[in-house]
């Protein structure tokens, strides 16, 4: 990793006390979106660990195998083709995982092993075809606990929507969830896991209690400057803190990604540009960036296929070392699963 693990593990110590500091003088207000991510059940949501901790069990423990109750679609714009896309998020059966259906022949899981691209979002493929973009709805049902659907899609990626898993997040809440009477299988780890690319990395330290995140990023000389976020994920937490954050690009990178004949859907309505003195137009929290980047390794650690239980601590995190992540995790649970058959074996 070029860090070695206790000064990986010193750091989240860090950013978490710093955090909590932080958040007493000062708290970026959570998206409202014009009232468009009501709280179940009407309940006003807390941010803070006293009551992220209170409501970790909905993400952890014993619980049952989860699908969506009915089936719900969205369309949109594809950031990259700009092409009309869309999907149908449809019922599965127990242990089917998440599954995105291209065409009328080709199915595949989504698992890190399937990746085959991370060039400006997350790509899933098999049999020659493939689908761009699948970050933001993994992370929705990662987030919001869902853990088994078909996912048929129409176009050569997920649909941008407004950037963000906002619009997921809202569709789920309209199929609403459904058990399926089987357990869900156990997601801690036993030992640290961990991967990097360069000066990225993301480190995975067994604990209880569902998953916690602590996020670094540092765009120097821009003005999101150096961010940092701790949050214990529940699907309060998932829905009003990560799900509204906005996809984002540096003005240098916009251009590069126009010149390559990407981000031909990107615009206002769907992302937002980081210039040297300022943003392109308002920010939905005043540290989006950071946010935003939670959010995606939440949709691409989600690849390891399993609700994990432990404390993710990420410095500039992006697709590759994120799903390079979920690839080590997914080896972990593998090695985990053998080791508990030959316990039983003898």
């Amino acid at each position: 990793m070029g860090v070695c693990f206790f000064t990986v593990v010193g750091v989240g110590v860090i950013i978490r006390r710093r955090l909590g500091s932080e958040r007493r003088r000062r708290v970026f207000p959570s998206y409202a979106g014009g009232g468009a991510l009501p709280l179940s059940e009407g309940r006003r949501s807390h941010t803070g660990t006293r009551a992220a901790r209170r409501a970790a069990p909905e993400m952890s423990g014993k619980a049952q195998q989860t699908t969506v109750a009915r089936p719900v679609s969205v369309e949109g714009i594809g950031l990259h083709s700009g092409e009309r896309c869309g999907a149908r998020l449809l019922p599965a059966e127990v242990d089917s995982g998440v599954v995105f259906a291209i065409g009328s022949a080709v199915e595949v899981p989504g698992r890190a092993e399937f990746v085959v691209g991370t060039d400006r979002g997350t790509v899933l493929g098999a049999g020659g075809l493939r689908v761009g973009c699948v970050e933001h709805v993994m992370a929705a049902l990662y987030g919001m606990g869902v853990d088994n659907v078909r996912v048929e899609v129409e176009g050569p990626e997920l649909p941008a929507l407004d950037g963000s898993a906002a619009e997921w997040v809202k569709a789920l809440r309209r199929a609403r969830r459904r058990r399926l009477g089987a357990a869900r299988g156990g997601g801690r780890l036993d030992r640290p896991v961990w991967a990097s690319d360069g000066d990225a990395w993301v480190v995975a330290v067994p604990a209880s209690g569902g998953l916690s995140l602590a996020v670094v990023v540092d765009f120097e000389g821009t003005a999101a400057g150096r961010q940092t976020l701790w949050l214990k994920l529940t699907r309060r937490s998932f829905a009003r803190e990560l799900a509204p954050a906005r996809t984002f690009a540096t003005k240098e990178e916009v251009e590069a990604l126009r010149a390559a004949g990407l981000a031909r859907g990107g615009g206002p309505e769907n992302a937002f540009a980081v210039g040297r003195d300022g943003y392109s137009g308002p920010l939905r929290f005043g540290d989006e960036v950071v946010r935003h980047k939670a959010l995606d390794l939440v949709g691409d650690v989600a690849l390891c296929g399993r609700q994990l239980s432990g404390q993710v601590i990420a410095v500039r995190p992006g697709h590759r070392v994120n799903v390079a992540m979920a690839r080590a995790v997914g080896r972990a649970f593998g090695e985990c699963r053998a080791q508990e058959h030959e316990a039983r074996s003898d």
